[in-house]
């Protein structure tokens, strides 16, 4: 009888947004089910500090070799059913699939669910697995804080007291959990695999089943600060240098940078807050609808970028009133209301207010022809107030991915660079632009022998089969080490469409069997490799 069912992991039929947020309650019932999972396949259960959790399948022998499979489960706001979860079925199906072969198991087989993949919840990614790789230590973590301002540490307590609180609902024995401090070191991982939907669309339009990945990008992550009277202007010039900068950058005429700005926010607070009321219908908001979708995912030239779209809008009035004494009229503010680091922004609003109401027609007029150039959608609405900053500044979020080789030290100059010429041109020195930045880490090549597998794995079975670089980071790309000597690790892809981050994702059952086929022949190979080894160990022993 099997225990791992597609059909338990993933409505086919359903679109509805999926809110499993890092440890909420519906991160912490969807792991509960998947620990039930793992109970029965007989694996025994632990969970660590940051909320990793494993399922160990353990070897007669080789107890110090370890293949570790998984993903992550924890979902951005209202995103899609397969983000994550892919990955994490189809590692729990490759292991009850080689349980069922009745080989003789040599080494150990962990399934892991990663800890906060997504940024949503602290603005940082891979939380889980840079733990693992001890990247990020505990007090790194727990010094972090939530949108709502909860710390870590009563966001973790409350998530495990919820788990240990629910396990006999579910049906877990107690005595089959352990906490650790880790789930496992990078030291005790000798291979990883994981498997994830593709959050573009190209193997769909090649026509491809499995897409093999020979780099993972990491992002660099930032806040950019800008004060002054025309900081709004300013950090238009920002966004469309940072696009100007990443369509620029080419390798073999391919992308090489991929950047967005999903928060371009000028929110009053505190004292820094006052209110103007509108005189003869001179206050005007406009907002710009675009697409949203993920930063590393999507190609700069198919995005529909609002705070992009917006910025643009924003530099034209500008040039306008310079061009047109007459026409004079105040950037008030902008405000992203909903984002996540890894968004393409859908919706960003500016307020402006117009010298006089005669003008608001042709600002209208300008309005309308930037959203036949550049593709945005944009709503224009008269408004009575706003509360606007008394000293003008605003922020921003960035997000910078890279194509292998690139180095994040050097994006990062040339990131400072614009950055100067900017303040030094543009704003004549009178904005100062500060740059925090909050990750940063250069791409990471996986396995050439667990990659060559995979491509004859698939030529074998007559599935297409195509190279490629992951645009956006993995949990596997943060549990071992750069060109590591400890451990080997691959990634794959499956082909999705829809874009990713969002209720639109759709995978079908077919792509994922195939995905599964390929995995559990991939871990099938990998288990007779600890058997060789172990063989031969014996051999010379003797």
């Amino acid at each position: 009888m099997s225990i791992i069912n597609i059909e338990n992991f993933f409505d086919f039929k359903s679109k509805e947004p999926i809110n499993r947020v890092a440890y909420s309650i519906e991160d912490a019932k969807y792991k509960l089910k998947i620990m039930k999972y793992m109970q029965d396949l007989g694996m025994h259960i632990s969970i660590d500090d940051v909320g990793n959790i494993c399922g160990t399948l353990k070897g007669s022998a080789l107890p110090k070799k370890n293949l570790v499979l998984g993903s992550h489960t924890d979902s951005v706001a209202n995103g899609g059913q397969f983000d994550g979860p892919v990955g994490v079925y189809m590692a729990l199906k490759a292991i009850e699939n080689y349980k069922n072969s009745n080989q003789k198991q040599f080494g150990n087989l962990k399934a892991v669910i990663y800890a906060s993949e997504e940024s949503t919840r602290f603005n940082q990614a891979c939380l889980g697995s840079y733990y693992l790789s001890k990247k990020l230590s505990y007090e790194d973590i727990e010094d972090l804080h939530d949108k709502e301002g909860m710390s870590f540490n009563q966001v973790i307590a409350d998530y495990k007291d919820y788990i240990f609180s629910h396990l006999a609902e579910y049906g877990i024995d107690l005595n089959n959990v352990s906490l650790v401090d880790r789930i496992l070191s990078e030291e005790e991982i000798s291979e990883a695999i994981e498997s994830h939907i593709e959050q573009s669309e190209s193997l769909l339009e090649a026509k491809k089943a499995i897409g093999a990945i020979d780099s993972i990008g990491k992002p660099i992550r930032g806040t950019i600060h800008i004060d002054g009277e025309s900081s709004v202007v300013t950090s238009a010039k920002v966004v469309c240098n940072l696009n100007d900068m990443s369509l620029s950058s080419k390798l073999n005429d391919q992308e090489f940078l991929r950047v967005s700005v999903p928060k371009f926010d000028s929110k009053p607070e505190g004292d820094n807050s006052q209110l103007v009321i509108s005189d003869n219908s001179n206050l005007l908001q406009i907002t710009a609808i675009g697409e949203s979708n993920h930063s590393g995912s999507t190609p700069m030239t198919e995005r529909k970028d609002a705070v992009l779209g917006l910025s643009k809008l924003i530099l034209k009035l500008d040039e306008l009133q310079k061009q047109n004494p007459n026409v004079q009229f105040e950037f008030l503010g902008t405000a992203t209301n909903v984002w996540g680091p890894n968004q393409i922004q859908d919706n960003v609003d500016l307020v402006v207010r117009i010298n006089s109401s005669t003008y608001t027609p042709l600002v209208i007029d300008l309005v309308q022809n930037t959203e036949k150039q550049e593709h945005i959608a944009f709503n224009t609405l008269e408004i009575p107030c706003a509360e606007i900053q008394k000293m003008p500044s605003a922020d921003l979020f960035v997000d910078i991915r890279q194509q292998y080789p690139a180095k994040a030290s050097h994006t990062c100059d040339l990131v400072f660079d614009r950055f100067k010429k900017i303040q030094e041109e543009y704003s004549s020195g009178t904005d100062s632009i500060f740059f925090k930045i909050s990750s940063m880490d250069d791409p990471i090549l996986t396995s050439p022998e667990l990659l060559e597998s995979i491509k004859s794995i698939c030529d074998e079975k007559k599935y297409p089969c195509q190279i490629m670089h992951s645009w956006p980071g993995h949990d596997l790309a943060c549990v071992l080490p750069p060109n590591n000597t400890s451990g080997k690790k691959v990634l794959f892809f499956i082909p999705s469409k829809g874009g990713s981050h969002n209720p639109n994702e759709e995978t079908t059952k077919e792509a994922i069997e195939i995905g599964t086929d390929v995995y559990s022949t991939l871990v099938s190979q990998r288990m007779a490799k600890f058997q060789k080894a172990f063989e031969e160990n014996e051999k010379d022993a003797r």
